[in-house]
């Protein structure tokens, strides 16, 4: 039983990060500190007197309850005697000083046990402020006896919340040098960078990480060969039969998502698979259009090839994209007719319109800072007018699936789909589409007329040429290093990046250095390196991100290793409630725009972007409330009377046994705070974890389950800083 009032439901919890909606997304003046305190205290605190205070209560007899006397370094420097049976109560001890090493005792001096009545001395916990230790934590002892025998060392018990006769609770004050506190604030360091380069730390990647430096890190990050886990994923559904393949009774397109459930979490190259779904935020295909049902590989496939061209060049990954059958189907380019001024048709405007607006330039033209230019007026410059609308859409014309040579034809044009059966599949929903010579706008096609990026594609001209074109000239695009690189800051660092920090990475876009335009790996390697990505951000500084509830379910799978039992990841109802589902986005649009500026007093004024914020209201905040305790008390779905996606919790268990309650919280800031744990949350969670009533280590496991609720429940884990 937990006896802080607050704990009693998940009603505060949910209340604190309702202050969210409030406007602290990015970092708001009402932000709390964040709180550097370890256990190796400074030079200053350590000659300072402390207080130390023992949380007890007692078993009387006769009216009189135990007598606890606390030594320290073989001095008395207190006594009580504690009368309180039902409730614990704090028991303050003025010392001259506590360091680490120094030695304490607590002993039990007046023991009696007649006509069935015990005088007994309960202990829950010893702290100085900072650092918390349990009767029962690894290295604490009870030395039984009275008198001088209390500390002879003669008669050991292991360290246990009750003095049943008279003895002391003798221990050794943590602190001080040592390795656990020399290594914490590079550790840190490492988790904050996985929070942003990764899908969460683990304590084995904390480690790795803070073994070497970040931009090593980054560089065998991006060295690790590449895997098609979305494609093999659902070969290997395929190949079970044909009843698993479209059209098939068993046939299941949301295998998609398990296999993101899967794979994601656990897959080695962290850095890539993160930038891959950043990029899936940028360049969306949605699940949600029912015509990517029947064509799951594909969709696949679309994935992969993200994933593949995550560290490559940006004018090879828009073309990749740009004939990706999946986004032919969503955007309505596969199969996009001419134009046939005798029936007055005109080819489809949607991949055209996208591809500026959306995937490349978007709607104003930008300086290399991404603030917008602004004309003799001091109005915005449109990038695009419709006519260049038009003749985009002309270059995508008289694409359809990639069929072998001779298998496509007129007639066919319209209607022929790739056959999934095992014996007639020939894989061509993994071709990259083919044009129809017949189909294709052989049109003049005039770009950007007026602008100094003008070009003019000749009548005549063969699709390929047409794309490659029309592609090289959206590429060399003076906005795409600012417009995608301000988008990819977004997804992985700060919802609101400075101007500075924007131009820095447009100035690698366009030169990495070597010479070279486009480079992708360049440009994430300056997101993450840049000095406003790796300081941590001050109280009242708008840096930082409102974490999506799908970030922030990875990260606590991959931080404690959650996997289905049976392979199915049937979580879904406890996910939909938060507004977003991996892969099922309500349009190309995305889960949330990039230049949302939430209506709230600490945003609108400034006009800052929080696109996260989009998908945050009440209920949202209610249901993540609602996942952090099944995350925290033991895992997601239901199966068999257990959670069908558990978390394990071992790592915590054994720190909490071998370093108490602080290397407890250090440990849960450092894997799930990076670091940034504030005074306020740290006294909340020992608040939580002290007062958990069985004190023995039988309650450890409730101590780790409430510690990590309430942490992934706050608003500090929402908030990636």
């Amino acid at each position: 039983m937990v006896t802080c009032p607050f704990l009693r439901s998940h009603a505060a919890s949910a209340a604190l990060l309702l202050a969210l909606l409030a406007g602290c997304g990015g970092g708001s003046a009402d932000a709390a500190p964040a709180d550097t305190r370890t256990p190796a205290r400074t030079a200053q605190a350590l000659a300072a007197p402390s207080v130390l205070t023992v949380r007890a209560k007692g078993s009387l007899h006769a009216g009189v309850g135990p007598v606890m006397v606390v030594r320290l370094n073989q001095q008395v420097v207190g006594t009580v005697e504690v009368k309180n049976t039902a409730d614990w109560a704090d028991f303050p001890f003025s010392l001259p000083a506590l360091r680490g090493g120094d030695k304490i005792d607590v002993v039990f001096t007046n023991d009696i046990a007649a006509n069935g009545v015990d005088r007994n001395l309960h202990i829950a916990s010893l702290s100085d402020g900072t650092t918390v230790l349990l009767p029962f934590t690894t290295g604490i002892v009870i030395d039984r006896g009275a008198g001088a025998a209390a500390f002879d060392g003669l008669d050991l018990l292991p360290g246990s919340s009750t003095l049943a006769s008279n003895g002391a609770l003798r221990l050794t004050w943590p602190g001080g040098p040592n390795a656990a506190a020399s290594t914490l604030p590079r550790r840190k360091a490492a988790a904050r960078l996985l929070l942003q380069a990764s899908f969460g730390p683990t304590p084995a990647a904390v480690d790795a990480l803070a073994a070497t430096t970040d931009a090593s890190w980054i560089t065998t990050q991006m060295a690790l060969p590449t895997t098609d886990d979305f494609v093999r994923g659902v070969q290997a559904r395929y190949d079970l039969g044909d009843m698993n393949r479209p059209g098939g009774d068993q046939y299941d397109p949301s295998e998609i998502v398990r296999i993101f459930w899967r794979t994601a979490p656990a897959a080695p190259d962290q850095l890539r698979k993160r930038t891959a779904f950043a990029l899936h935020h940028l360049f969306m295909v949605s699940q949600v259009d029912a015509n990517l049902w029947f064509h799951s590989r594909a969709y696949a496939s679309y994935l992969d090839l993200l994933n593949r061209h995550a560290f490559g060049n940006f004018r090879t990954l828009i073309e990749e994209i740009a004939l990706s059958p999946a986004m032919g189907i969503y955007l309505s380019h596969l199969r996009n007719r001419k134009e046939d001024p005798s029936i007055n048709r005109q080819p489809d405007e949607n991949f055209a319109r996208e591809l500026m607006q959306l995937f490349t330039i978007g709607l104003q033209e930008l300086n290399p800072d991404g603030s917008p230019k602004l004309d003799s007026t001091g109005q915005p410059i449109d990038t695009y007018r419709n006519a260049d609308v038009m003749a985009l859409a002309k270059v995508f014309t008289g694409f359809t699936w990639g069929f072998p040579d001779g298998q496509m034809s007129n007639d066919k044009f319209g209607w022929l789909d790739p056959t999934y059966t095992a014996a007639g599949d020939q894989r061509v929903d993994l071709q990259r589409m083919k044009a129809l010579p017949d189909q294709h706008s052989t049109a003049e096609k005039k770009l950007f007329t007026g602008k100094p990026w003008a070009v003019t594609l000749p009548a005549g001209s063969s699709a390929q040429a047409d794309v490659k074109a029309a592609l090289d000239t959206l590429f060399q695009h003076p906005n795409v290093g600012p417009f995608i690189g301000r988008q990819l800051i977004q997804q992985l660092v700060t919802s609101q990046p400075s101007a500075a920090y924007v131009g820095r990475v447009a100035a690698v876009f366009n030169n990495n250095g070597a010479g070279v335009r486009g480079d992708l790996g360049a440009v994430v390697r300056a997101i993450l390196l840049d000095t406003e990505a790796r300081t941590i951000p001050a109280p009242t500084s708008p840096n930082g991100k409102l974490r999506e509830p799908v970030l922030g379910l990875l990260h606590w799978m991959r931080t404690f290793g959650a996997t289905s039992t049976n392979g199915r990841y049937r979580m879904g109802w406890q996910l939909d409630p938060l507004g977003e589902t991996p892969f099922r986005a309500p349009s190309v649009f995305g889960y949330f725009r990039p230049g949302y500026v939430p209506p709230t007093p600490a945003f609108a004024p400034r006009k800052a972007t929080a696109p996260e914020f989009q998908i945050l209201d009440e209920n949202s905040v209610a249901a993540w409330v609602n996942l952090a305790g099944a995350m925290g008390a033991g895992g997601l779905g239901w199966v068999d009377n257990a959670p069908e996606v558990p978390g394990n919790h071992s790592h915590l268990l054994n720190v909490l046994t071998n370093a108490g309650v602080s290397g407890l919280l250090d440990e849960i800031d450092v894997l799930l705070l990076g670091g940034r744990m504030s005074a306020d949350l740290r006294r909340i969670l020992t608040e939580a974890v002290v007062g958990i009533e069985d004190a023995s280590t039988r309650g450890d496991p409730d101590r780790v389950r409430l510690a990590v609720f309430l942490t992934l429940a706050s608003p500090e884990f929402r908030i990636q800083r």
